[in-house]
């Protein structure tokens, strides 16, 4: 997933800044850093600034569902795809309305992104994952991705449990503990050269972003 950062923040009786992007190197491409700890760049990833995070994704793509659909339908690794995040992420100042200072990984924008559509959704999101499941799979853009997709497809009760818990809660723990098999078999089945280390934010992310594409076409 592309390697920018979003930072906003709010003060008190002051106006809330532009979003800006920090041109750090795609940590979400094919290559070694795909392998490493997630934690290098997965800023953000204590509870309260997750939360925040999930509120302003929340409302952004509340007020653009059009464009948040065709952002995270199209291949994360390309610059129509950058630039398209960068423009979301500044396109409505009412949706910032938080207090402190957020930082996140374009991968985590984008996964609390995916979560907000894939609940502006009617139908039951295992339901509508499990006949995902039975279709052909999602294009993956990344190896991770590909082991995300596989995931989603192999275990969708269990990843619906997943965006069905609160951020940081012990209820999401278990939900990834339970996750931790069959990630590994998909990593397993990728031909991944090293285990996958991803903390919690990421994870679901990567998970979320899979499962929207997954069931966009339903």
């Amino acid at each position: 997933m592309i390697g920018y950062a979003i930072l906003f923040a709010m003060q008190a009786a002051q106006p809330a800044p532009q979003p800006e992007m920090d041109t750090t190197p795609a940590p979400w491409s094919e290559s070694e850093r795909e392998l490493r700890t997630a934690g290098a760049f997965a800023k953000g990833n204590d509870t309260a600034s997750r939360l925040g995070l999930e509120q302003w994704a929340g409302c952004l793509a509340k007020k653009n569902a059009a464009e948040a659909q065709r952002l995270l339908t199209m291949d994360f690794k390309s610059s129509e795809y950058e630039r398209g995040m960068l423009k979301l992420s500044q396109s409505d100042k009412e949706c910032v309305r938080t207090r402190g200072t957020i930082k996140a990984a374009g991968l985590l924008f984008a996964g609390e992104l995916a979560e907000a559509m894939l609940e502006s959704e009617a139908a039951p999101l295992v339901s509508r994952l499990a006949k995902a499941s039975a279709t052909e799979a999602t294009t993956a853009y990344s190896f991770t991705d590909k082991v995300a997709i596989c995931v989603v497809r192999s275990v969708p009760n269990d990843v619906a449990a997943l965006f069905a818990t609160a951020r940081g809660s012990a209820e999401e723990t278990a939900s990834l503990n339970a996750l931790t098999t069959p990630m590994a078999l998909c990593a397993k089945a990728a031909q991944a050269r090293k285990p996958i280390s991803v903390n919690p934010a990421g994870l679901r992310a990567m998970l979320a972003t899979a499962s929207y594409r997954s069931v966009a076409s339903l």
